[in-house]
C-alpha cells in the first residue's frame, strides 16, 4: 500500500495538532516497514528517516490561496502519478471533491470553533465550520482522539456515524520520571523559576481558561500563595492581550508568570519542577498536557467537561472549569496535602500508561488498510 500523508502541521513551534501528526507518523513508521509512505512537509525534519519513506518538500504553502490549490489541484495530481491508495489528513484539510481512486482518510481533534464559538476569532470559526463539514462528507475514514469528540461530531454531522472510529491519542516516551537534578536545574534556570510552583501548559487563549485559574490562585490563603508562583507556559494564541490584562487586574506580580512557549526537550523536565499541574480547560478534544505531566510523575487538577472523564479517570482531580470558588478549594486541598498528592501521582502513571504508541499506530494502520480495500 502506498500511504501519503499530510505533515503541513509540523512546522516550527508545534502545538495540538502538529504534535499528534509528527507523533502518529513517527510511531507508524516504527510498526509498518510493509507498506511505503509519502509526507509532505513545509519545513524539512532532519531525523525523520525510514526506508519506506519519502518526505517532498511543498514550498510557498504559508498562504490559504495555495494550500487550497495544494489539496485540490496538486495533491491529486501527485496522488494519480504516484499511484498512491490512501490520503491521510491529520488536520481534516481534504479537497473539496470526493476522488475516483484515491481514498481519503482524517482525523477530527476538537469542534471547539462550532461549540464554543467566543473562544475563536471569526475566521478560525469560519475555517472549521467550512472543513469539518467538508471532511464528513468526502471522507472515506474518520478518526476521533475521543469518545466525546466523537459524540459532539456525530451530534452535528450523524450522516458520518458508519466510518467514524476512535482512537486515543498517546504521548512521547520522554515524558517519563526521573530526569537528574542537573537537567531539572538547568531548566528551572533557563526560565527563571522560583523554588515551588504550580505550573499550566497550553496556547494562552480563551478556551485554556488561565483566567479563571488565576482567579482561583488568588483566592489562595497567603500561606499558599507566598510559598507557591504560578506558571503559564504556552506561546500566545488570539484575545491573549484580554487575558493578560485581565489577570494584571488581580495584582498579583510576581505570583503569576507568563513563560512563553517551552521548547519540547525543555517540557519533561518543567513538568517534573511542578508540585502540581493544573488544566482548567473549557474543552479538549483528547488534551495533552495533563498526560504528559501524569507520566512526568506530577499530580492534576483538570476540567470536568468533555474528554477529561475519558481520558484521566480517576487519577486527576476535576473540577468544574467555571467555578472559581470550587477551583480555590481544590487547589488548597492539593498544595496542603501531601498524602493525597502522592496517591494522585501513583494513579496518574497508571492511568498514563493506558496510552500506547504502538496501540495507536496500530489502530491507525488499521483505518488505513481498511479505507484502501474499499477502492
Amino acid at each position: 500500500m502506498r500511504i501519503a500523508v499530510d505533515g503541513r502541521t509540523i512546522v516550527g513551534d508545534k502545538t495540538g495538532v502538529g504534535i499528534y501528526a509528527e507523533r502518529i507518523v513517527r510511531s507508524l513508521l516504527q510498526i509498518d516497514q510493509r507498506n511505503q509512505y509519502f509526507l509532505f512537509l513545509v519545513q524539512p525534519i532532519k531525523d525523520l528517516r525510514a526506508p519506506n519513506l519519502t518526505t517532498l518538500q511543498i514550498r510557498g504553502y504559508n498562504r490559504a490561496g495555495l494550500n487550497r490549490l495544494w489539496e485540490n489541484v496538486l495533491m491529486p495530481r501527485f496522488a494519480a502519478r504516484s499511484k498512491i491508495d490512501v490520503y491521510f489528513s491529520p488536520a481534516y484539510a481534504l479537497p473539496l471533491f470526493p476522488l475516483t481512486r484515491l481514498r481519503l482518510v482524517t482525523a477530527i481533534h476538537d469542534l471547539i470553533g462550532l461549540l464554543y464559538p467566543e473562544t475563536f476569532t471569526p475566521k478560525m470559526r469560519l475555517w472549521q465550520k467550512i472543513f469539518v463539514a467538508n471532511a464528513s462528507r468526502v471522507a472515506d475514514k474518520i478518526i476521533t482522539g475521543s469518545e466525546a469528540t466523537k459524540t459532539d461530531f456525530l451530534r452535528l454531522y450523524p450522516s458520518a456515524a458508519s466510518k467514524t472510529t476512535v482512537i486515543h491519542h498517546f504521548i512521547d516516551e520522554d515524558f517519563r520520571p526521573g530526569h537528574t537534578k542537573e537537567e531539572l536545574e538547568k531548566v528551572r534556570r533557563a526560565y527563571g523559576l522560583p523554588e515551588k510552583i504550580v505550573l499550566s501548559v497550553g496556547t494562552v487563549e480563551p478556551r485554556k481558561n488561565v483566567t479563571t485559574l488565576a482567579k482561583a490562585f488568588a483566592l489562595l490563603p497567603d500561606s499558599l500563595r507566598n510559598k507557591f508562583t504560578l506558571v503559564i507556559a504556552g506561546k500566545p494564541g488570539w484575545f491573549v492581550e484580554s487575558i493578560t490584562a485581565e489577570i494584571a487586574r488581580l495584582q498579583l506580580g510576581d505570583g503569576i508568570r507568563f513563560i512563553g512557549y517551552v521548547d519540547r526537550h525543555d517540557l519533561p523536565s518543567l513538568y517534573k519542577l511542578a508540585t502540581l499541574f493544573a488544566f482548567p480547560s473549557i474543552y479538549e478534544g483528547f488534551g495533552f498536557p495533563p498526560l504528559e505531566a501524569m507520566s512526568c510523575g506530577v499530580p492534576v487538577l483538570c476540567s470536568n467537561t468533555s474528554s477529561f472523564p475519558e481520558v484521566v479517570g480517576d487519577a486527576a482531580v476535576m473540577v468544574n472549569p467555571y467555578d472559581v470558588a470550587q477551583m480555590a478549594k481544590e487547589l488548597e486541598r492539593l498544595l496542603n496535602d501531601s498524602g493525597l498528592r502522592d496517591e494522585m501521582r501513583k494513579k496518574g502513571l497508571a492511568q498514563a500508561a493506558r496510552f500506547s504508541a504502538r496501540k495507536t499506530a496500530e489502530e491507525t494502520l488499521n483505518v488505513l488498510e481498511e479505507a484502501a480495500r474499499a477502492r
